[in-house]
């Protein structure tokens, strides 16, 4: 087991609960703030708030008791829920990844097969293949289950999620192959939409008309989930690249390990920022739901430019499927 120092004990269990923190409180209010708007309630929104479920059931338990586990010096070894937070935690992570696969093939099929769109991403559809995700994503996690791989105690970093040295070949063998599928699905994705999404620019200089032009909405939406994806990539490449090295290296690099363990719980934190930050409605709705919390129930008060801007976001979302037939774009059916 490795050594650690009293600033160790001391601080990385305070980041871990500072991250549980934000996580927990900015997932919440991504889940309550879209269940209780009808606006917000649309098909994308649906894949929105199973990764808020997922980032909020891996902040909530990994978090405090890999807190307690560090400041214990690794007193959570051969607890059963050490154990249970590492199944735990990796099958939310594996969530995470298929809903972001998720989210990028249903804007793709509405930017470039919308005709196809109400038919494959249905309202029933989408719930069946969140459904669906989970079920991969416990398959994914069973080879670990079955004995390929120690989840539980992390002998390195004193947390609770597996050991790294002992589920080397679990890594290498799952791991890695799911996450290089997933990642080619969504950059295939997102450069099939960049590819239409410039046919359609061209298309309006040249016949200097707004009629193929892509509603700027749909474009924020697009742009809001590519923005989560490359986040998440940001917060868990490293953890992967330092998963490799470790098996290698023993615990030589232990500081290294617990910096890439912290940018990656950082994950389950900024997606909510990322989400408030680049979408207008739903800061407009954050508002409404604040002020009914903290004023006494009272309704927020639009005043005239929100009105006017959620008017014209509600006559973007009411144009014909024929207006945009040129560029394949229908309207969200609200769940």
């Amino acid at each position: 087991m490795a050594n650690t120092s009293r600033l160790e004990r001391d601080l990385v269990p305070a980041t871990f609960s500072l991250l549980t923190l934000f996580g927990v409180v900015g997932n919440l209010l991504v889940i309550l703030v879209i269940l209780q708007s009808r606006r917000l309630r649309t098909r994308p929104n649906l894949f929105i708030v199973n990764i808020a479920v997922s980032d909020l059931i891996f902040t909530a338990l990994y978090g405090p008791v890999s807190a307690v586990s560090v400041a214990r010096s690794g007193g959570l070894r051969d607890h059963a829920v050490c154990v249970v937070t590492g199944i735990v935690g990796l099958l939310s992570c594996y969530e995470s990844v298929l809903s972001a696969v998720l989210i990028a093939v249903s804007r793709c099929v509405r930017i470039t097969r919308s005709h196809r769109y109400d038919e494959l991403f249905s309202r029933k559809r989408c719930v069946l293949f969140v459904s669906l995700s989970w079920v991969v994503a416990f398959l994914c996690i069973s080879p670990l289950l079955a004995g390929f791989g120690k989840p539980g105690f992390n002998s390195i970093l004193l947390t609770c999620d597996y050991d790294t040295v002992e589920s080397f070949p679990y890594i290498v063998s799952f791991m890695l192959p799911v996450a290089i599928l997933c990642n080619v699905v969504i950059i295939v994705s997102y450069v099939l939409i960049y590819r239409k999404v410039k046919a359609s620019s061209t298309r309006v200089r040249g016949k200097r008309t707004k009629q193929n032009k892509i509603p700027p909405m749909v474009l924020s939406q697009i742009k809001n989930m590519a923005a989560i994806y490359i986040a998440f990539n940001i917060c868990v490449t490293p953890e992967v690249l330092v998963d490799i090295v470790t098996y290698e290296t023993g615990d030589s690099l232990r500081v290294l390990n617990l910096v890439s363990r912290i940018v990656f719980t950082c994950n389950s934190c900024v997606n909510p920022i990322i989400y408030t930050a680049g979408n207008k409605e739903f800061r407009t709705e954050l508002k409404t739901l604040w002020g009914h919390v903290f004023h006494g129930g009272q309704k927020h008060e639009r005043n005239v430019v929100e009105r006017i801007s959620m008017k014209t976001l509600s006559l973007g979302e009411q144009d014909t499927p024929q207006r945009f037939s040129s560029n394949c774009v229908v309207q969200e059916t609200r769940l």
